[in-house]
């Protein structure tokens, strides 16, 4: 499994015709947040391997994927990771933008959208919603399962949507590569989203 493949996908081929919607705000949310790549992530658990960002931005650009009329001054913030643990290897992918969301539900359907639309990728579950302790936005989480020419990989995936960031983060680990879909525990996922999330959104001062 090609772990920096992944940080490409939620850009592409998404769809925002059958998304959720809100009725439309009478203005857009004041930017408070960016989000950011940071080196490690997880208190050092996972180290940046490369910073997609710049080439994740030209895809939005040329495409207009993931974008929706009710999002502007969008900026595109892709990462892959590889975890720095010696006993196993293991990696994520991080696929975000950031910028002003009147929906911010539907910035998070674009990404999910576009992961589930990616050769190779299924969902063979429903995804769940779920608001991990500390959080003031509710998650959505799933579990994908992903084939290709090295075989088939079993992909937990939590993603977030608010005023101003939304991001997916995708695992990949030896142990979840052989995992069954229903026994990923994606309320321990969506805790870990949770403070990658505190490490990638900076505010604005």
């Amino acid at each position: 499994m090609a772990v920096v493949f992944l940080s490409y996908l939620g850009n592409r081929g998404s769809s925002t015709e059958a998304a959720p919607s809100k009725q439309e705000s009478a203005s857009f949310p004041p930017v408070k947040y960016r989000l950011a790549i940071p080196r490690t992530l997880l208190d050092g658990e996972y180290m940046l391997i490369e910073d997609n960002s710049q080439e994740t931005d030209a895809e939005i650009g040329r495409s207009g994927s993931g974008i929706h009329p009710e999002a502007r001054n969008v900026k595109a913030a892709a990462g892959s990771y590889n975890g720095t643990s010696k006993v196993s290897h293991s990696g994520l992918v991080v696929t975000g933008m950031y910028g002003q969301f009147k929906n911010p539900e539907q910035q998070r359907y674009g990404l999910m959208d576009g992961l589930r639309k990616a050769e190779g990728m299924s969902e063979p579950k429903p995804p769940q919603h779920i608001t991990p302790q500390g959080s003031e936005v509710d998650f959505e989480c799933t579990v994908m399962m992903s084939e290709d020419p090295e075989g088939t990989a079993t992909i937990p995936v939590c993603a977030w949507g608010d005023d101003n960031t939304a991001a997916y983060v995708a695992f990949v680990t030896p142990a979840s590569a052989e995992q069954h879909p229903e026994s990923v525990d994606l309320d321990q996922i969506a805790q870990k989203v949770l403070e990658i999330r505190r490490d990638m959104r900076q505010q604005i001062s």
